[in-house]
């Protein structure tokens, strides 16, 4: 990985890393827009640092640097998990069981709580 390949990941990694920050932000504001905007700005910084991947195995600085990117989506990720479900609670809707993927199974028709308890 030459210097100028390692500078890019640096820079891309610190774009992502921000991009993470703000999509924590919004998932707490359930902020479906701003998400929709970062969701493309995440694809556009995926796509080039696609192109770098090939020579991160080579480079301790690279490999450590997307190893932090990973547990940084992962958190981003449990995150966005746990709203869904907690949105999902309130909204009444409950996990009836599982199909055969393991994909859930809730039922459809929501049992409205007062949405001042919460």
């Amino acid at each position: 990985m030459t210097d100028q390949q390692l500078d890019e990941l640096r820079r891309l990694g610190e774009e992502l890393r921000v991009v993470f920050s703000d999509e924590r932000v919004a998932i707490g504001a359930l902020d479906h827009e701003k998400l929709t905007v970062l969701a493309e700005l995440k694809r556009g910084i995926a796509n080039r640092l696609a192109d770098l991947r090939p020579h991160v195995d080579k480079h301790d600085d690279a490999r450590a640097l997307f190893e932090a990117l990973r547990t940084e989506a992962r958190a981003t990720a449990l995150l966005a998990a746990t709203a869904t479900s907690l949105v999902r609670t309130v909204l009444g809707y409950e996990t009836s069981g599982y199909d055969r993927r393991a994909n859930s199974i809730s039922s459809t028709v929501p049992t409205f709580k007062n949405l001042r308890a919460y």
